[in-house]
């Protein structure tokens, strides 16, 4: 059974969303995260709409399905319904900071990108 999870970048006034049907545990995020820092403008830029397709665009599969983004309203019906985790991404700094819930419930972690594949693994 896969993991579901979504995904909100957040910048500038400004949230875009991503559903992603596997891999939402938080070590497979934190790959597909720094996945899409190879597609993404170098930090400290950040736009969270260009963050979102280069997500998109790093961790998209051949045949469909799999990643695609969410309209604001969808989010908590996906998030509640379907999603086990939510990730939201933010700069501060010269660091993408990452906020690791279950579905939209408790946090169970916040720190930089950088320390979340450490945390996951642990």
């Amino acid at each position: 059974m896969s993991t579901r999870a979504c995904y909100s970048f957040k910048g500038d006034g400004e949230t875009f969303h991503v559903y992603k049907h596997c891999d939402g545990y938080p070590a497979g995020a934190a790959d597909a995260l720094e996945k899409a820092l190879t597609n993404a403008w170098p930090l400290p830029r950040f736009e969270a709409d260009e963050f979102a397709a280069a997500f998109v665009a790093a961790n998209k599969t051949p045949g469909g399905g799999y990643v695609r983004l969410l309209p604001t309203g969808a989010i908590e019906e996906v998030s509640t319904g379907d999603a086990a985790f939510w990730y939201l991404v933010e700069r501060e700094g010269n660091d993408l900071i990452v906020t690791v819930r279950q579905a939209f419930g408790r946090v169970l972690w916040r720190g930089p990108l950088s320390n979340m594949s450490k945390w996951a693994k642990r």
